[in-house]
């Protein structure tokens, strides 16, 4: 039978022995020097880099400015206009009135804020006679106007897109002011 092994014997496993709270402290301290030291090292080799790639750059360049009134464009070349078509106008510059005609109560206001929050000037709100189909219906050469804001609209596919003329402003108030209407349909 073997013998039972005493507490602290010689087959009983060693401890460290208990260390102090200076050597921890030591220790943090040199952790923390160490990676101070390694962001200083990389600080510098980042500094040597961007001004090497710097001095390169200018010495690709010729390393001096053009000398004082050297000519823009080749003598004898002329240079030539050309009127393009006037882009869209910005939401900006563009009075949208929004208009129910789904047939349910206060629909009108919360699209005319949501195409203000975009930059539209909006018309106060009002109501149209009911009908299935949304519309956005602007004054004549605004079409890439009404584009524009069919898709801020966020109705989709299913709004159709049109011309603002006498016919359309028949019937519709407050559309004397507005460059564009939105007409929400029940659809």
């Amino acid at each position: 039978m073997t013998e039972p092994s005493v507490p602290g014997g010689a087959d009983a496993p060693r401890r460290r022995p208990a260390t102090s709270a200076s050597s921890f402290t030591r220790s943090i301290f040199g952790a923390f020097a160490r990676g101070t030291g390694l962001v200083a090292v990389a600080l510098a080799i980042g500094i040597v880099l961007l001004q090497w790639s710097d001095a390169s750059t200018d010495a690709a360049a010729g390393g001096q400015p053009p000398p004082a009134g050297t000519p823009v464009a080749p003598p004898g070349s002329t240079t030539t206009t050309s009127t393009a078509p006037a882009g869209p106008r910005g939401p900006a510059q563009v009075a949208v009135l929004v208009l129910n005609a789904t047939g349910r109560n206060n629909q009108a206001k919360p699209m005319a804020d949501r195409l203000a929050v975009v930059g539209y000037r909006t018309l106060t709100p009002g109501n149209a006679a009911r009908r299935p189909d949304s519309m956005v219906l602007c004054r004549p050469g605004l079409d890439r106007e009404a584009t524009a804001l069919a898709a801020a609209t966020g109705l989709g596919p299913s709004a159709t897109t049109g011309p603002l003329d006498a016919t359309a402003a028949a019937g519709l108030q407050g559309v004397g002011d507005a460059d564009c209407v939105v007409i929400l349909g029940s659809r």
